[in-house]
């Protein structure tokens, strides 16, 4: 399946519809979630798909001092990723057994979180996400 450039998807009109038509299914994105930055909230998700408040908050920290997120990890949903890349608006982890992995974009007012599990491709899941992301961040979100 290619993927389909950002401009060319009609955007949906609820997070949910972001969560299904954007990121899920794209084939590349195997569970996905929009938080709050603010307040940790979870604006949508996939089913089954919950961060918890904790690991928000963490993620939030994380791209102002990424120490720690190097030094413990990334966790969604309980499960643990090597960091392998944190920027100001943008962290990447791995599951060095499995080689699943996470891509996690900060917008203005949200984050947006993606994984990649069994044969969704890491590449196509970071493009998808960042996609996202940017066009999040673009519009003040």
């Amino acid at each position: 399946m290619a993927t389909a450039d950002i401009k060319d998807i009609i955007m949906p009109s609820s997070w949910n519809e972001y969560i299904g038509t954007v990121l899920s299914d794209s084939g590349h994105v195997s569970r996905s979630a929009i938080y709050g930055i603010s307040d940790s909230r979870k604006w949508a998700s996939s089913v089954g798909f919950d961060v918890t408040s904790d690991e928000v908050r963490s993620l939030v920290v994380g791209f102002t001092d990424p120490s720690r997120l190097w030094k413990d990890g990334v966790y969604l949903g309980g499960r643990k990723y090597t960091c392998t890349r944190s920027e100001s608006s943008l962290i990447v982890g791995r599951e060095s057994a499995e080689g699943n992995g996470c891509v996690i974009f900060r917008c203005c007012k949200c984050l947006v979180i993606g994984t990649h599990e069994g044969e969704a491709h890491p590449g196509g899941c970071y493009s998808v996400v960042t996609k996202l992301g940017e066009y999040l961040k673009e519009h003040g979100i």
